[in-house]
């Protein structure tokens, strides 16, 4: 197939010629900005770099054997995806990949039933990938409050330490995602007679931007109370407004940057490790110690979807199938 008549669109933007570069962050004040703007917002800003670099990928790998990349044939879709198997991508990457592709191919104004990635010779190809490099992701381990009372246990008076205290309390407490634990302000965190009451301004399934508040109580143990650890966070760094956590340096200088969520995985990992706990943990593990923790202790399922913002029962009892193992235990009536 030969390269389309049409310019080629390899942006997952949609009409991101519309406004320059410099502008994507910016609300536009020119009426003739705004269909690219929000176009640019339709994604969050992870997965529209992600999608970039998968279609230029895509893109130059069809260009280097005269193949058309927009429309692609089913045929060079199939072959892409076979000749970029583990261990020169990840099954995960690949996905991405196929998504990216067909995000172009919609933009591009092809009809859901005509996309190329839908066709069966794509999909064949696909499952058989799935089905000799698919592997089970590596499964998190669940932060339960006995694990949070290990975590917590040994860290002392430091910056990072007090830093880090008030990240693990108020994120396993909250049910917070690491994006929302980062992208907290220290004007989002209030303190009432009750506790603390922090505002979500975005999450990953509240992309629109509407504002959840979520109440987290005084607890009953000083050592492991969120509301404590982020009184005493605050002090010490001094903390007036801009990033409610901050990253440090090696020196213990507590800069004015905020905290990416890569370090929030990499901190859960390093404190889990100095604790001497088996597992695998990162970022995920305060969300998942949540809900395990709160169904293993009886709490309504209504109660934990409302607090950790899930929409659908399902995604939310993925979460706690290990706190199900002992509660109701059907094995416990066989009277053996």
């Amino acid at each position: 197939m030969g390269e389309p008549s049409r310019p080629v669109q390899t942006d997952v933007d949609g009409a991101s010629a519309l406004v320059p570069a410099s502008q994507a962050g910016t609300a536009p004040e020119v009426p003739g900005d705004a269909m690219g703007y929000y176009a640019r917002q339709s994604r969050a800003d992870n997965t529209r770099r992600a999608y970039r670099a998968d279609i230029e990928h895509f893109a130059a790998w069809c260009a280097d054997r005269g193949l058309s990349h927009l429309p692609a044939a089913p045929a060079t879709i199939a072959a892409y995806l076979s000749v970029h198997t583990p261990p020169r991508l990840a099954v995960s990457t690949l996905r991405r990949r196929l998504a990216a592709i067909s995000v172009m191919h919609q933009l591009a104004g092809f009809k859901e039933n005509d996309l190329p990635t839908r066709s069966a010779e794509v999909k064949t190809v696909w499952a058989g990938i799935r089905r000799v490099h698919g592997v089970a992701p590596k499964k998190v381990r669940a932060a339960r409050t006995k694990v949070i009372n290990a975590l917590v246990a040994n860290l002392g008076t430091k910056p990072i330490d007090v830093r880090d205290r008030a990240l693990l309390l108020i994120g396993f407490a909250g049910a917070l995602r690491r994006s929302e634990l980062v992208g907290l302000d220290v004007a989002d965190v209030t303190e009432d007679d009750e506790g603390l009451r922090l505002v979500l301004r975005r999450s990953k399934t509240d992309q629109e931007g509407e504002t959840k508040t979520l109440g987290l109580p005084y607890g009953s143990n000083p050592a492991t109370c969120p509301v404590r650890a982020w009184r005493a966070w605050r002090a010490t760094a001094g903390l007036e407004d801009g990033p409610a956590f901050r990253a440090i340096t090696r020196h213990g200088k507590i800069s004015s940057t905020r905290l990416g969520d890569r370090a929030i995985a990499d901190m859960i990992a390093r404190r889990a490790l100095a604790a001497g706990l088996d597992g695998h943990f990162a970022g995920h593990s305060l969300r998942a110690g949540f809900a395990t923790e709160g169904y293993a202790q009886g709490t309504p399922e209504l109660a934990v979807m409302r607090h950790g913002r899930w929409r659908s029962p399902a995604v939310m009892r993925g979460y706690v199938e290990e706190g199900g193992i002992w509660t109701d235990n059907a094995a416990a009536r066989l009277g053996l």
